[in-house]
């Protein structure tokens, strides 16, 4: 699938599994989701005819920025649990999300990022940045890898223990099915968001 409807779908994917119980683990919940989705296809280059990598990027990381900024003036907690967290843990966080996306980046596309050693070292890294990040990263990468393998190319969720992937030959990555996963996860998580916010004390 393309990179817009792997920002909603791992969105609403985030949201689903996040329990969401303070405005900060909202926030918290879709900036991992968002970040979860899209960072699994890092190594797509940005080339001429490929605007959606470059639209996913940007609301992923305008999301990011948005909600940190929100968090901030609401003083909603998400902040406070990076603040909490040994100045170390933030620091080797960090690296260990630069390091998987850097190699990510230098990899074929559908290899190391397509994995689950990938997904779990993203999310072991935001974890260490913010608990909060946790689930929500991992949710967001599994909805990317789940949404991929209904498609034509292999994905291998093994890799780099087991390098041939598997898919279901469902439907093509850049048609109809991707549209419709698109429309379908923006839905879900304006849902989920109206359905959290309820919910927050």
């Amino acid at each position: 699938m393309l990179s817009k409807t792997h920002l909603t779908v791992g969105v609403a994917a985030a949201l689903a599994v996040s329990p969401c119980r303070t405005a900060g683990e909202l926030f918290a919940a879709v900036i991992g989701g968002a970040l979860g989705g899209v960072l699994c296809d890092v190594e797509c280059k940005d080339l001429p005819g490929r605007k959606d990598v470059f639209a996913g990027r940007l609301g992923a990381g305008a999301l990011t920025v948005l909600l940190l900024a929100a968090d901030s003036i609401m003083k909603a907690g998400l902040w406070a649990s990076i603040r909490t967290q040994p100045l170390s843990s933030v620091i080797v966080g960090t690296l260990i999300v630069i390091l998987a996306a850097s190699l990510g980046h230098m990899s074929a596309h559908r290899t190391l990022t397509h994995s689950l050693l990938y997904v779990g070292l993203l999310g072991l890294g935001c974890g260490l940045i913010s608990p909060l990040l946790t689930l929500p990263v991992l949710a967001g990468g599994l909805s990317h890898l789940l949404l991929d393998t209904l498609n034509k190319k292999p994905v291998p969720w093994l890799y780099p223990l087991v390098k041939k992937g598997f898919c279901l030959r469902l439907c093509r990555a850049d048609k109809a099915a991707n549209a419709a996963f698109l429309w379908l996860g923006l839905a879900a998580s304006a849902a989920l968001i109206a359905w959290k916010i309820k919910m927050i004390p």
